[in-house]
């Protein structure tokens, strides 16, 4: 193992030419004859994304125009392999940039200098922070600019060993000041030559999947874990992917067999805990021990201790003590790299600011949240952030407690029931889809220990490490790759992200459309094709899973580099490199992982079947008798599997237990299928798990017959405010900075009666748009309901969204109190009257709210809202006859 983790020290991929824009004095240049005015110009050191400091510009300009900021840079022949890229913010879309190119032999007849031309390229800002323009094709965009100068020119001109000079900064105009941030400008593709100052190294010719060059170690020089960091040592650029699981009670030696090499507690480490940490290897996050601050600078025994969790912000009054906590903390901690990190509801660039990394996640296991809802959700919190700030996000293994809790009720279970975990599917998507906002560090949520011997624990801990071996596979383009953008793909949906590190591609395949109510893999049938942009012809592209490496097809085509596959297993990736070693280190990963892969993959398709095999039991005959063929076949296939583990044929092992694992996704989908052939179904917490297919079934036919008992809810008419109000029905504005917000009774075209309840929002001023919500701005919550034990409730009613919401992914959202916000059901758009029926059983004597949450700008409309208990028949769902009767 530590051959290919050799691999991430030896990561070098900085480029010819670099300036992260943080000198003594500012070095953009307004060019002459402007119509634009600068109205401030410094260098900011404390909003930065990389560097320590960053060149920020405020201009006013006219609408409709845009001013030219120069940056000269070292001169570059116009060659195809030219790059030239930017990292900048503004608050304003519509930066572009551009390069200015020398034609040393074409005279201006104006100047009598050499005659030069504007290439303007990539795309438009779309004013976020952070934001990496690209501007590549150069000989291509010179030779289109060259047609039309020999057009409006009368002189000769001749493009010829054209060279580049300045980047060029194009910043529209409007009203008001538009502000730049400038970060960070790169130059590849191109080796320079800096013999009058040694400090500046040109750009390496390896590849950053190669070790570097050193002496030769000698026969008694100590192995020291490539992955772990000494935090009292200068951190290098290219530090380990942090893969960190919730601490459940396991032993820490299980979790690092499982692939795991940090961990977070809830509380300070012990010393004991802190010992063993150090004895394995491994690294921690936790609380700081508050009481004892001061024996941090006396025992090093912390120095295994990564990053302090300074907890939740729940509400900014809390900021205040976090800063006091986060000021001790550096009074009293004598490694100053230490990391601190806090998850934060209401987030802002000011709550940024207190803390070092912020932990974003969402309860995604059984939700209607599809992966690009997930993904535009991180973007809106990586731009409500301080640009720059290390973003670590939550993996859910399990579905959350609440949902774990209906499960059990409505399966008439009063055990402690483990949480259904996800499928190794996809959590493998969700760590893909983070790598798109360039998240390194990872935090595993786990609500019970993996160490229960149960089933349905054995299978998540085998699910995981599977992932954390993919998760190693990609740890050199995390480490120290950068974003190339994206492929798009001949499968409606399906696209790739692009990561780059010197010259290796990998391509990340992501189905945006997949969402998580359910267990159900998803597999993408039938070949593939992804056309990929700069990338040369040259390059060896090869398919790489777990079950290992193969060549695959390409060619040239408009716009890129066509790659084909026949099949596209859900967990590949796409390498493409021109680096012969490059593929060789990767490939002897591969290999080295290649026998606990496939025994994994074997185990977990096998704990699938035997759910599937005991689901298809409790149907009859002529329901399942494809089901069980499919089955069968599976059967066969796992003996095949089971005899080749046996020879040594691992590769082939792991592709057959992709191959069982299509079958059974056809095999899930006819029992699910089946299941739900009702169009008024109700959602049910029951449909996630492939063990409560059938429960979910009898459930759904008990409802189909179930009569309202006892109406709970008054006011849903929404007909009058005041008696709502009065009855206990309760309004929340939360105040969020430039937004206005309100609740009333709407006449327009209600669904019944003369009015139905509008919730909006909007912006306070309308010239200045605002494109991120940090948390609903307007709430109304239901009077509180008492339910019994045991009694089932249908929360029911009618919504209109006339427009998709601005500033978040929520829509409307219906939040009960017994599910929770990870159980919310959402609204996104329904032009027209929508019906939601939601399902919750009490766990205990309670008291049961209904909320309406407003999540972004704009407007939504809600009526007929009903609460009503249901009378079930006597073969309730999964319940004992006896415990409905002793309840009635």
């Amino acid at each position: 193992m530590a051959t290919f983790f050799s691999l991430v020290s030896g990561l070098a991929a900085e480029p010819a030419f670099l300036d992260e824009m943080d000198g003594a004095a500012p070095v953009l240049r307004l060019a002459e004859k402007s119509s634009f005015q600068v109205v401030s110009q410094h260098i900011e050191r404390d909003e930065h994304l990389t560097g320590s400091g960053a060149e920020v510009v405020q201009l006013r300009g006219p609408a409709g125009e845009s001013a030219q900021l120069s940056f000269d840079i070292p001169s570059a022949p116009v060659i195809a392999e030219l790059s030239i890229a930017a990292t900048i913010s503004s608050n304003r879309p519509g930066v572009q940039i551009a390069a200015r190119v020398v034609l040393p032999r074409s005279k201006d007849s104006l100047t009598g200098r050499s005659r030069e031309l504007l290439l303007r390229g990539g795309s438009l800002s779309r004013g976020m922070p952070g934001e990496r323009l690209q501007l590549t094709e150069l000989p291509q965009l010179l030779s289109e600019q060259t047609r039309i100068a020999r057009i409006r020119a009368e002189d000769r001109i001749d493009s010829r060993e054209a060279y580049v000079t300045q980047l060029v900064f194009l910043v529209p105009g409007g009203s008001g000041v538009t502000e730049l941030i400038v970060d960070r400008v790169e130059l590849d593709g191109i080796i320079l030559e800096y013999k009058s100052d040694p400090e500046i190294i040109t750009a390496s010719t390896e590849s950053i999947l190669v070790e570097p060059r050193s002496k030769p170690a000698t026969s008694d020089a100590k192995l020291v874990p490539r992955e772990i960091l000494n935090l009292r040592e200068p951190r290098r650029a290219a530090s380990p992917i942090q893969r960190i699981i919730r601490w459940q009670g396991e032993p820490f030696e299980m979790l690092k067999e499982l692939g795991f090499n940090a961990i977070w507690l809830s509380r300070a480490a012990t010393p004991t805990e802190l010992s063993e940490a150090q004895r394995l290897g491994i690294v921690l996050v936790c609380p700081p021990p508050v009481e004892n601050l001061a024996t941090l600078s006396q025992a090093e025994e912390w120095d295994h201790v990564i990053a302090w969790d300074l907890g939740d912000l729940v509400a900014t009054d809390d900021l205040e003590q976090v800063l006091r906590m986060k000021q001790l903390i550096r009074q009293n901690d004598p490694i100053s790299s230490r990391t601190t990190v806090m998850t934060c509801e209401q987030l802002s660039r000011d709550v940024s600011r207190t803390t070092d990394a912020l932990l974003l996640g969402r309860e995604l296991l059984g939700s209607d949240l599809t992966l690009r809802d997930f993904v535009a959700w991180l973007g809106q919190r990586q731009r409500l952030a301080r640009p720059g700030t290390p973003l670590w996000t939550t993996i859910p293994t399990q579905v959350c407690p609440q949902r774990a809790i209906q499960i059990e009720s409505l399966q008439g279970k009063n055990g402690n029931l483990v949480p259904a975990g996800g499928s190794y599917d996809q959590l493998a998507a969700i760590t893909s889809a983070a790598m798109s906002i360039r998240c390194r560090d990872y935090l595993f949520e786990s609500y019970s220990s993996l160490a229960s011997p149960d089933p349905e624990t054995r299978q998540r801990a085998r699910t995981l490490e599977l992932l954390n071996l993919r998760l190693r596979l990609l740890t050199p383009w995390l480490a120290a790759g950068k974003i190339a953008g994206g492929a798009r793909s001949t499968v409606p949906g399906l696209s790739a992200i692009v990561l780059q590190a010197e010259r290796s591609h990998l391509l990340i395949p992501i189905t945006w459309s997949r969402d998580f109510r359910s267990q159900q893999e998803l597999h993408t049938s039938g070949p593939v094709s992804f056309v990929v942009k700069g990338v040369a012809e040259s390059a060896d592209v090869y398919l790489l899973s777990l079950a290992g490496a193969e060549r695959v097809r390409h060619e040239r085509t408009t716009g890129g580099l066509r790659i084909s596959v026949d099949s596209l297993p859900p967990d590949s990736m796409i390498m493409l490199t021109s680096d012969a070693q490059a593929f060789s280190q990767v490939s002897q990963f591969l290999r080295s992982i290649a026998g606990r892969a496939s025994r994994l993959r074997r185990d977990v398709v096998a704990q699938r079947l035997q759910q599937l095999e005991v689901v298809s039991n409790a149907k009859s005959t002529e329901e399942v008798t494809g089901v069980k063929q499919l089955l069968a076949r599976c059967e066969g296939e796992l003996a095949a599997c089971d005899q080749d583990l046996q020879r040594g044929f691992v590769e082939q092992a792991c592709r057959r237990s992709l191959a069982i694992e299509r079958t059974l996704s056809q095999a899930e989908y006819s029992l699910r299928n089946d299941s739900q052939s009702a169009e008024s179904q109700v959602v049910t917490p029951l449909i996630f798990g492939v063990d409560t297919i059938s429960e979910e079934r009898h459930l759904q036919e008990a409802l189909s017959r179930a009569t309202t008992k006892t109406h709970l809810l008054s006011g849903g008419e929404f007909e009058d405010l005041q008696p709502l109000l009065a009855q206990g029905w309760r309004h929340k504005q939360l105040p969020v900075p430039g937004i206005t917000s309100g609740v009333r009774l709407s006449p327009e075209a209600p669904h019944a009666g003369a009015y139905c309840l509008e919730l909006e929002a909007r912006a306070i001023d309308p010239t200045q748009p605002i494109s991120v919500i940090s948390t609903a701005p307007v709430w109304i919550t239901s009077a509180a309901i008492p339910v019994k034990a045991g009694e089932i409730v249908e929360i029911m009613g009618m919504a209109r969204v006339p427009e998709e919401l601005i500033g978040s992914v929520d829509g409307l959202e219906i939040i009960d109190s017994l599910g929770g916000a990870g159980m919310a059901t959402r609204v996104k758009y329904a032009p027209s009257w929508q019906a939601f029926r939601i399902l919750r059983c009490a766990p205990a004597d309670t008291n049961l709210t209904v909320s309406l949450a407003l999540s972004g700008l704009g407007r939504a409309q809600v009526d007929n809202l009903m609460v009503r208990s249901l009378q079930m028949p006597r073969e309730l769902a999964g319940r004992p006859q006896s415990e409905e009767q002793s309840r009635q």
